[in-house]
């Protein structure tokens, strides 16, 4: 008898146990995962916002030796790429009615670019062209969406593709008044007003080289990045990371809080700012350097229990805030 109830006893606990086995396990298998979040660390970074566009090196100063008499021209004293003081002499003609012969000289010192005179030919016209090979600058077209955008006395960058990643500096100097012609768009030099056709304006702005001009060749096209706004040391993140608040204000997600390597997810209110291609300012009184910002916010909602997913060198992702140029451009 006492063996029995001993029996009944020892199978009573057991199915206690197994009870409160079961009622664990399901406790445990209800409660949520936390999800493993991608994040980047809030740094202070440099913003620049940029119009793009492309031109063309040029002279600030073309001088055209011209000379109408119809005299043929006898002999050319210069070749292209020659230095030439004003007054030196370019040619001669040589009237044979007459028997008298004309200088034509250079009208300014720089270099011949350009000869137009062949001899033997009469002189009726441009015989040379003369620019200052030391003094450059770039012109282009600035399209009209973005032609309020820019000033003069901006800063640019400037790059070509003979000198490779060499990056000059130069300031916007002046912006015509009136756009191209559509037939001149595509080029750079063209001052004449826009026809009512013209279905894609653009105005003529020059840029005056600052730096040392070393690689650059008359006639280089030339990339130029024209900085219209730029804000230093200033929070910036990617644009899909912001969200909106329950107040509809703009947002961040913050992973704050750890404990034993689990996060909690918090809604931080922000102010945006300078915006460019990739990135956008943002400020505000809780942000912190360092803070983790969640990146892919589309997995979780404040509140929740994360963990930071690892990246490929087995550290915490952080993802570098994009910055840069924008194309407005």
């Amino acid at each position: 008898m006492n063996k029995k109830k001993s029996i009944i006893i020892t199978l009573v606990i057991l199915a206690v146990v197994v009870v409160a086995l079961g009622v664990w396990a399901c406790t445990r298998t209800s409660q949520p995962q936390a999800a493993a979040v991608k994040t980047t660390a809030l740094e202070k970074t440099n913003l620049q916002r940029t119009v793009s566009t492309n031109g063309t090196v040029e002279s600030t100063y073309v001088e055209q030796v011209s000379n109408m008499t119809g005299i043929p021209v006898w002999d050319i004293d210069v070749s292209v790429g020659e230095w030439v003081e004003k007054g030196d002499r370019l040619c001669r003609l040589y009237d044979e009615k007459s028997d008298t012969w004309e200088r034509v000289e250079a009208t300014t010192s720089g270099t011949v670019t350009a000869i137009s005179a062949q001899n033997g030919a009469p002189a009726n016209g441009v015989l040379f062209t003369i620019e200052d090979t030391n003094s450059l600058r770039v012109v282009t077209n600035i399209k009209e969406a973005d032609v309020g955008t820019v000033q003069p006395g901006m800063k640019v960058t400037i790059k070509t593709d003979a000198t490779g990643d060499k990056e000059y500096t130069g300031t916007v100097q002046s912006i015509a008044p009136t756009a191209v012609k559509q037939s001149s768009a595509s080029g750079t030099g063209a001052t004449a007003a826009a026809s009512s056709g013209n279905q894609n304006p653009e105005f003529e702005t020059r840029v005056r080289i600052d730096s040392d001009i070393s690689g650059l060749l008359i006639g280089m096209k030339a990339r130029l990045n024209i900085i219209v706004e730029e804000r230093n040391g200033v929070y910036s993140v990617p644009f899909d990371v912001l969200t909106t608040g329950a107040n509809n204000e703009s947002c961040v997600l913050v992973a704050a809080d750890p404990k034993d390597g689990v996060y909690t997810v918090k809604e931080v209110p922000v102010t945006t700012g300078t915006e460019t291609d990739f990135a956008i300012e943002i400020s505000g009184d809780q942000l912190t350097e360092g803070m983790q910002i969640i990146t892919d916010i589309d997995k979780v909602k404040a509140g929740d229990s994360v963990t930071l997913q690892q990246a490929n060198n087995n550290s915490t992702a952080q993802a570098n805030t994009a910055q840069g140029d924008t194309n407005a451009q």
